[in-house]
């Protein structure tokens, strides 16, 4: 069949492949689930605007128009912090631009090792291992509990870097998200356990009670993994994410994973373990094992970003951030229709919509006016709760807040 638009009936009856898929992308068309890519940079000298100051994730350039960003996971505002991007020039003249071999070949630099020790004291952990990204991360730490005869508890909203990795699995098990009474029962129904929850939830920006959570898997002799991609930097005394938050230690969780990729403004992510399992995953998991390593730089930017978000300047933009977080969440109590803001208190803030077209006549008029916030839909979370996923960060200010929430006002206003 070389014509997808008149398809040869025999090849229809034989589902052909290029026929099958128009399908499916028609289907995502009609469902208003298809997704397109757009050029987005940062705000700094272009055809159309010129600033002299460092380029901020709080605002962006698309289709040559300056926007507020409101769609970024920067939560500290530091992918371009003047002090990052001089360490990592340091890191390049140091190590080159990349390491060309996988981390148990020739790609495990001295930046990797400085930067996994640091890693270790802060959490205290006895090793940590560093991934090209929390995907690849969780991929590897389902697939180990998995090969080593666990039973994998979940709650039902985890990410779905850990969702697709249960698909060859068999033994897992899902509780109503947050709902810890329902993972009691599984508790006690299954042996082996590990329980599988995130600090902040990606596309709700709630958070699990930890303190009872370390408490049932202590008493049932359990596991406790956590993913804090969202949390780790974000918030917690130091920048020391969510288990800091509520008052938990990390020697309380028992795996802790977390991304370099968000408040840390680079790339990247870690496992916080014991080192029997650490080194588990050096001899097994396969998105270690046959990955090049992250260039060296990076990791060497990393230790500078760290070292800002743990200490006073750190602080400082927390303050900031949660400052703007409860303005927002105080002013958008008002906001007109047929809306519902999730219990967030992080820099998540979701608006749920409901409706697909309705949420992307919302994305849509939101954009004419320069302010860009996530649309996200079904299957990225249940069908009925289409939303916008509203991030704040450090980088803003209170007349970006002010602005969103005016623009907002007249969406709702003007869309019914």
């Amino acid at each position: 069949m070389t014509n997808l638009e008149t398809p040869d009936i025999k090849n229809i009856e034989n589902g052909d492949f290029r026929y099958l898929l128009r399908g499916q992308l028609k289907s995502l068309k009609d469902n208003l689930q298809f997704r397109k890519r757009v050029v987005c940079d940062p705000l700094c000298k272009t055809d159309t605007v010129e600033i002299e100051r460092y380029p901020s994730s709080a605002e962006v350039i698309i289709d040559g128009r300056k926007m507020i960003n409101f769609a970024s996971n920067d939560y500290l505002g530091l992918t371009s912090h003047p002090l990052i991007t001089e360490a990592l020039k340091e890191g390049i003249k140091l190590y080159g631009a990349g390491t060309g071999a996988s981390a148990l070949v020739t790609g495990h630099t001295t930046a990797h090792a400085k930067l996994e020790e640091y890693l270790k004291e802060l959490t205290g952990k006895e090793k940590v291992l560093l991934l090209n990204s929390g995907f690849a991360a969780n991929q590897a730490l389902i697939k180990a509990h998995l090969s080593l005869g666990a039973n994998l508890i979940l709650d039902r909203l985890v990410h779905a870097s850990m969702q697709q990795a249960l698909f060859n699995g068999k033994n897992f098990y899902r509780y109503e998200h947050n709902n810890l009474k329902k993972a009691e029962r599984l508790l006690q129904k299954y042996e082996n356990t590990s329980i599988f929850t995130e600090g902040v939830f990606s596309m709700d920006g709630d958070s699990p009670d930890l303190q009872q959570l370390v408490s049932l898997v202590r008493k049932y002799h359990s596991y406790l993994v956590l993913d804090d991609a969202h949390g780790f930097g974000a918030c917690g005394i130091s920048g020391q994410g969510t288990p800091a938050k509520q008052g938990v230690s990390f020697s309380d969780i028992d795996i802790y994973m977390a991304t370099l990729s968000k408040a840390c403004g680079l790339c990247g992510a870690f496992i916080a373990a014991d080192g029997d399992f650490i080194d588990y995953l050096v001899n097994t998991s396969k998105e270690y094992i046959y990955s090049t390593s992250a260039p060296a730089y990076i990791a060497h930017g990393l230790l500078t970003s760290l070292k800002i978000i743990n200490g006073e300047e750190g602080n400082a933009l927390r303050k900031h951030l949660n400052e703007l977080t409860d303005y927002f969440r105080k002013e958008a109590r008002n906001l007109p229709g047929n809306v519902i803001l999730l219990p967030s208190s992080t820099s998540i803030q979701p608006l749920i919509i409901g409706d697909n077209k309705r949420l992307m006549e919302i994305s849509v008029f939101l954009k004419s006016k320069g302010i860009l916030c996530g649309a996200i839909r079904p299957p990225t979370v249940p069908a009925g709760t289409a939303r916008l996923r509203i991030t704040i960060t450090a980088a803003h200010d209170r007349n970006d807040i002010t602005r969103l929430l005016q623009t907002l006002y007249d969406a709702f206003n003007s869309i019914t």
